[in-house]
């Protein structure tokens, strides 16, 4: 069996593969699979037919402030004649080693089927999270107290929405920074609402939402740079009572908004996706590492990695903090923090301490390297997204 990139003569094949495994129109749309730019594309070919598919979004995902280049993998899909024979695990092996080389130091996906990732070292790290009221509840957020005006989106703003996400996104770890090729702005101008927040005439938030069925209005962004401009928008959203029932928000920042409402949101609703360490080294050098402020310069952790699919970055490293920031460095001579894969993703995004990892059998060793670790990456906080791919 062969695995490589995909070539342009592939895509209907890999489209029949797509559809058979999520559903979907028997022929390939004109428009799929998008811009080829915004990523790389991996076939499983044995004899003269297809066997797998698997596509790698180019992405870049915050932490610690800073966009860290990522790989978001998406429609892995394999033939049903070709289960079990390994397929899917090729296709993971050759899209790691292409992350690499593409300056790719991290990956997220989402999955229904974790056993299969986990096993090549992705491991859960974060959420998308939803929240569901009663519409007419948004009546009561208490009126803004300095002005704030609301408008439409037009092309004119586009730049401006791109620069106000950013400032929100790049102090909450997990979201992605929307940039480049695979988040064209000129669709929004197509949705169905889209209010921009204005303090002057400096933007300060927006809401993007659409209809959704059953009287449900989906918001699927709300930035807002501060109280004022996020209690507009709710304000804004509440006017829609009388129409529409009730209003689901995504939420970049959950603890925001129950802060802001009159009364909490009912239970939420999360689906998970999964992070893999590709590149550790390059990783680190790319991550912000505001918590470094809080360890004296020189301060280190000695690691080992254990990792049989990325063989690149397995063994001794130094982590070691100068600056501010965070170097990491090859070899060591202590006693290391062992971690396996699965434990990189969770430990780098800040989902799980050091002793969760150890509990669950990810990662043993050293414990005063280890409270290194956890200082380094602790934010008391799940780490989420607001998009799915």
């Amino acid at each position: 069996m062969i695995f490589r990139d995909a070539i342009r003569d592939d895509l209907d094949a890999a489209w029949r593969l797509r559809t058979t495994a999520f559903g979907g129109p028997r022929e390939r749309p004109a428009a799929w699979p998008g811009d080829l730019s915004a990523e790389r594309q991996y076939v499983a070919e044995e004899g003269d037919r297809l066997s797998g598919f698997l596509r790698v979004r180019r992405y870049g995902q915050f932490f610690g402030g800073k966009a860290v280049p990522m790989g978001g993998i998406a429609s892995v899909a394999v033939d049903p004649y070709a289960r079990g024979k390994g397929v899917a695990s090729g296709l993971l092996d050759a899209a790691l080693a292409g992350m690499r080389e593409d300056g790719q130091p991290l990956s997220t996906l989402f999955t229904g089927v974790p056993p299969l990732y986990r096993g090549r070292g992705w491991e859960r790290a974060g959420v998308v999270e939803w929240a569901e009221l009663p519409i007419d509840a948004l009546r009561w957020v208490k009126r803004p107290l300095a002005q704030v005006s609301l408008g439409p989106i037009d092309k004119s703003s586009l730049d401006d929405v791109h620069a106000c996400y950013l400032a929100a996104a790049a102090e909450i770890d997990g979201m992605l920074d929307r940039s480049g090729p695979a988040f064209p702005l000129e669709p929004l101008l197509d949705r169905d609402l889209f209010t921009l927040a204005r303090s002057g005439s400096e933007l300060r938030g927006y809401l993007d939402a659409e209809h959704g069925p059953d009287g449900v209005l989906d918001v699927s962004s709300l930035i807002a740079q501060d109280s004022d401009t996020l209690a507009e928008l709710l304000r804004s959203l509440g006017s829609w009572a009388g129409q529409l029932q009730r209003v689901q928000f995504r939420l970049a920042d959950p603890e925001v908004l129950s802060l802001v409402l009159p009364s909490a949101p009912g239970k939420p609703r999360v689906k998970p996706w999964y992070l893999r360490v590709v590149d550790l080294p390059t990783a680190v050098a790319a991550r912000g590492w505001p918590n470094a402020r809080f360890l004296a310069d020189g301060t280190s952790a000695e690691i080992e990695i254990l990792d049989e699919h990325a063989p690149w970055h397995a063994g001794r490293h130094r982590l070691v903090v100068r600056d501010g920031s965070v170097h990491c460095e090859p070899g060591g001579v202590g006693t290391p923090v062992r971690l396996q894969s699965r434990a990189l993703g969770p430990w780098f995004s800040g989902s799980a301490s050091t002793s969760t990892l150890r509990r669950a059998g990810l990662l043993d060793g050293a414990p005063a390297q280890a409270a290194v670790l956890d200082t380094l990456t602790a934010t008391h906080t799940t780490p989420h997204m607001l998009d799915m791919f």
